[in-house]
Order: C-alpha cells, then structure tokens, then sequence
C-alpha cells in the first residue's frame, strides 16, 4: 500500500469544510468519478515530511468528521494544505468525505491483501533482521487499517464495493506507490 496510502490519509483530512452525504453509502458512482479525477493531482502535491506519514493511523471509530479533524491538526501550517483544499474543493469533496471514500474504497485492496500478509507472516522467522522489521511494520499498518474499516462498513458500503470492485482494485493498484 506503501506510499499512494499514506498520502491519501493525509490529503482528505486537509480541509475544513464538512459534508452532510445523504446516500447510503459513499461509495457512489459520483463520489469514484471524484476521487478518479482528484487523486493524481492530490498525489502530485509536494509534501512537507512525506515520510512522517507513515505514522498516520485511523482509530477506531466511524466518525469521519472527527478523522478529518485529527488528521488536520496534526498538519496544522503545513506549506501544502492550502493547495490540497484547492484541489478537494476543485472536484467537490470535503475532508470527511474524502477520507470516507479512500478508506472505504480501499476495503478490495486490503482483503486482496490477506493471502500475501499471510505469507509474509509465515516467512518472518526467515527474513534478515531489516527486512522483518519492515514486513512487520507493513502488516501491522494493513491490519491495523482493516480493524478500523470494516466495522464501518454497511450494508449499502458492501453492496456498493461488490458493485465497483474491480474499479477500486484497478484505481488502487495503478497508483504509485500502492504495492505491499
């Protein structure tokens, strides 16, 4: 999930504004068009410490307003925020719904997931020092990211994930950065 993951924990929670999102799910074809058209250019924004991202993690709870809101505290002053929420606002998104759709559009890629964090456990004992520190860090990111998720997931979100599977996987894989 690497790199691609981590920024999109970062940009969705970059702007204040918040949204009242009628549908039942926010996984609609309006909101994927959205994110497809929105994500490149999110992604292109330079970052202050890209790699302070990696620390970044959703607690456990539903509220997306609320992750929003943590995560933009957290990148208070930033050089780069005002150009996120440009972009956001450009393709009619808000920080919770952002955050919403990522992290619910990406249930596909980390159930795809599982098979090969279960073979990387397994070959833990086998791997130098380094590279199990970094397996580890890797699965401990996905599962935490899976914990947080799926209990946010409803009927409609699962209905609607079946629906757009193969566009989620395909725009999560043909990112930068999104290979375990």
């Amino acid at each position: 999930m690497g790199n691609i993951m981590r920024k999109m924990v970062l940009v969705f929670a970059l702007t204040a504004t918040s949204a009242a999102v009628s549908a039942t799910t926010v996984l609609t074809e309006q909101n994927i068009a959205r994110l497809e058209a929105a994500l490149p250019e999110l992604v292109a924004i330079e970052q202050d410490n890209p790699q302070g991202l990696t620390k970044l993690r959703l607690k456990k709870h539903c509220d997306w307003q609320q992750h929003a809101s943590d995560l933009r505290q957290q990148e208070q002053g930033k050089a780069y925020v005002a150009e996120v929420d440009q972009v956001l606002a450009k393709h009619q998104l808000t920080a919770p719904l952002f955050l919403e759709l990522t992290a619910k559009g990406s249930w596909p890629l980390l159930q795809s997931l599982q098979p090969v964090q279960q073979l990387t456990r397994q070959s833990l004992p086998f791997l130098p020092e380094p590279q199990r520190r970094i397996a580890e860090q890797k699965i401990h990111q996905t599962e935490q990211m899976q914990q947080a998720i799926e209990p946010c997931l409803t009927a409609a979100d699962k209905t609607a994930l079946q629906h757009h599977k193969q566009r989620l996987l395909k725009l999560a894989t043909s990112l930068p950065g999104a290979a375990f």
